[in-house]
């Protein structure tokens, strides 16, 4: 698996939950709103209550995000094996048709070259029994003449 796909992805500083304290709570509504709040005032257990939900937000998010993590890694895996399952199927058929092709085309040189050696040995056997032909009639022809030649003597 590439290093892409291992990598894990965590939330950067400004995106993780941080709670606020009552201190940050009052000074926020102090500026917004212009009242000041006691650390008692229960106005300010909506902050507890935000918190406590922020928290059990932020939990469900890691155990989101590590499931969607755990479940691309799964996923480009299972790409991945498939493509190198098809890779080496492709890569296969490959290889048997260049041995079938290999194997076909020299089986068909070797009976080529047979064949030649057959009909060259016919060839062969053929041009001696027309050269002793030919020999035995150019002698019988030289004899002729040669007997022409006595007799006409």
């Amino acid at each position: 698996m590439s290093a892409a796909a291992v990598q894990h992805i965590e939330p950067t500083a400004s995106e993780q939950w941080t709670q606020m304290s009552l201190e940050e709570a009052i000074e926020i509504a102090h500026r917004e709103t212009g009242i000041s709040y006691q650390k008692d005032d229960p106005v300010l257990a909506v902050v507890s209550i935000l918190n406590a939900f922020g928290d059990r937000l932020q939990g469900l998010l890691e155990v989101e995000r590590k499931r969607v993590s755990d479940q691309f890694q799964n996923d480009v895996s299972g790409v991945n094996e498939a493509i190198d399952h098809k890779v080496d199927d492709v890569a296969n058929t490959i290889q048997k048709f260049a041995q079938n092709l290999g194997n076909d085309n020299i089986q068909t040189v070797v009976s080529a070259v047979a064949q030649h050696a057959v009909e060259s040995d016919k060839i062969t056997r053929t041009i001696r029994k027309a050269f002793y032909g030919f020999s035995a009639l150019a002698f019988t022809n030289w004899m002729a003449v040669a007997a022409f030649y006595l007799i006409l003597k």
